[in-house]
């Protein structure tokens, strides 16, 4: 049996006659595509398509661009942002990833790096060689803390080469605290002996959390916080100049706590008040009871110096 043909010419189309069965087709199919009256491309047609398609890219292009320009990355540890330690362990995450924006009526125009660890595990936390600190308008540089029944147990805090206008330690416990080679616009170290300090030992870096280190660059401030106990085996600070407002620290349980400086003039707070009112303080009915079972101080030194 012969097959039926379509043929196609051009911008006509006909069907061929039927001779196998001696008919045709009775209707007049054919039609011609409709003409735009004044407006002719001739051989210019393909240019025309292929300029047409160009411009339609560019467009799209131009598009998606833009789009993508209007969306903010989230920031990515270290970056000036909030990160909570405790739900990147609950998600089952062996180190610190991404963090969040914090909203302006929380911070306005403040490059602030906080983490919060609430009931997380982690092994260290460690900033060195890092300028902090603004103008005005905050009230800490460094701030550590835990809220009301609740605290951070640290096997070891280490402040070396530290530079700020003040220093709090207050309502903590350290089994051995040590002060040394520290220079001061008044020195206030009060601790209380006391039975209760523990000297604890972080043990196994298993399941931990890692947070990776922080070296370099600068920030207007550094906030450590946590609304659950939570564990941590090293914080330290080393090298770390604070100017415009100083360093508060408590609702921490230390094994040691350790303040010292690695020279002379290396370790320095000072708010250029007066050694009479003291710029360093620890412990005391001023700022909270600061429980130790033993405490080693050598080498301090009394002196008017403010820190700019």
């Amino acid at each position: 049996m012969k097959r039926m043909k379509l043929v196609v010419k051009e911008r006509h189309i006909s069907f061929p006659r039927l001779p196998f069965i001696g008919i045709t087709l009775p209707l007049d199919l054919t039609f011609r595509l409709p003409t735009l009256q004044g407006l002719s491309f001739g051989r210019n047609a393909k240019a025309m398509i292929a300029l047409t398609m160009i411009v339609s890219v560019a467009v799209i292009s131009g598009a998606v661009y833009f789009a993508i320009q209007g969306i903010s990355p989230a920031p990515v540890w270290p970056q000036s942002a909030s990160y909570d330690a405790a739900v990147a362990q609950r998600l089952g995450q062996e180190q610190i990833g991404v963090g969040t924006e914090i909203p302006d009526d929380v911070q306005t125009g403040t490059m602030t790096l906080e983490l919060i660890i609430g009931s997380a595990r982690i092994s260290s936390i460690e900033f060195s060689d890092m300028s902090i600190g603004a103008a005005s308008g905050l009230t800490d540089a460094i701030n550590i803390s835990a809220t009301d029944g609740t605290n951070i147990l640290c096997e070891t805090l280490l402040l070396e080469d530290v530079e700020a206008t003040d220093f709090t330690l207050a309502t903590s416990t350290a089994y051995a605290l040590t002060v040394a080679t520290t220079t001061a616009d008044g020195l206030s170290i009060s601790p209380t002996l006391s039975s209760d300090p523990i000297q604890y030992a972080f043990g196994s870096t298993r399941g931990a959390l890692s947070v990776p280190a922080v070296s370099g660059g600068t920030f207007d401030r550094l906030l450590i916080s946590s609304d659950a106990t939570s564990t941590v085996g090293l914080i330290s600070f080393k090298r770390v100049k604070a100017f415009g407002s100083g360093i508060t620290i408590s609702g921490i349980r230390c094994g040691e706590i350790i303040i010292r400086g690695t020279d002379a003039d290396e370790s320095v707070y000072g708010d250029g008040t007066g050694i009479d009112s003291a710029s360093f303080k620890i412990g005391g009915s001023a700022v909270g009871t600061v429980k130790v079972q033993s405490s080693t101080l050598t080498g301090n030194v009394e002196r008017p110096v403010s820190v700019k």
